[in-house]
């Protein structure tokens, strides 16, 4: 399968163990089927950047596929998304509903070799956030899912992984400013479907107390 990656330098080969432990599903090689948007990853950078494509055998790959609007896969993605995410200071403010989504959904990731999943990076972190904070409904997180708002990324997470992505090709990419506007229409998007939401919608308050309640 083709997959593509927008960065400030060209990596040919992605090394296993490394990078950022606080993205989405925390250490792996963030991948998209989308070049568009790979492209304007690599755009956001002041010294430009590179649009890398590669090719991923996954055959024989262990897959966790999140990216779907049932109920239960969105509140394992919000578990899994919190541990890694979320600051201490957002745990701390937010610990009874935190605590109640890691114990009813928890999820090891380690059995895996790639997660296919929503992505929350900064131009999408709001839903989540405020879902848990009883500001946003589970009704409003899905739409924002079906309608593909949050978009879905190919995270490798295994060694295994590591060793079946092959490096294809890769363009530099002058920077400009469509990731900023980009980030300013999400934002916009964002608090559009906020202000459309219904307090008879189901919040996490409700989720919690029906399933409490063995409802």
């Amino acid at each position: 399968m083709r997959f593509y990656y927008g960065a400030d330098r060209l990596v040919i080969k992605p090394e296993y163990n490394k990078g950022n432990p606080s993205n989405d599903y925390g250490l792996g090689f963030y991948l998209t089927k989308n070049k568009e948007l790979a492209r304007l990853w690599a755009s956001k950078n002041l010294n430009g950047g590179y649009l890398i494509e590669y090719e991923v055998d996954v055959s024989n790959l262990k897959i966790l596929h999140l990216a779907t609007i049932e109920n239960e896969d969105v509140l394992t993605w919000l578990s899994i998304l919190i541990s890694h995410r979320f600051s201490k200071e957002e745990r701390e403010t937010n610990k009874e509903n935190i605590k109640w989504l890691e114990d009813n959904y928890p999820f090891d990731i380690g059995d895996y070799d790639v997660i296919v999943g929503y992505r929350a990076d900064d131009s999408y972190f709001d839903y989540s956030r405020d879902f848990v904070k009883n500001e946003l409904s589970l009704e409003i997180l899905k739409d924002a899912m079906r309608q593909g708002n949050l978009g879905t990324q190919f995270v490798l997470i295994s060694k295994k992984a590591f060793e079946c992505i092959k490096y294809v090709k890769s363009e530099r990419v002058a920077h400009s400013g469509e990731y900023q506007e980009f980030r300013a229409k999400t934002k916009s998007q964002y608090f559009k479907m906020k202000k459309s939401d219904d307090i008879y919608n189901t919040f996490i308050r409700d989720i919690m107390r029906r399933k409490n309640n063995g409802n």
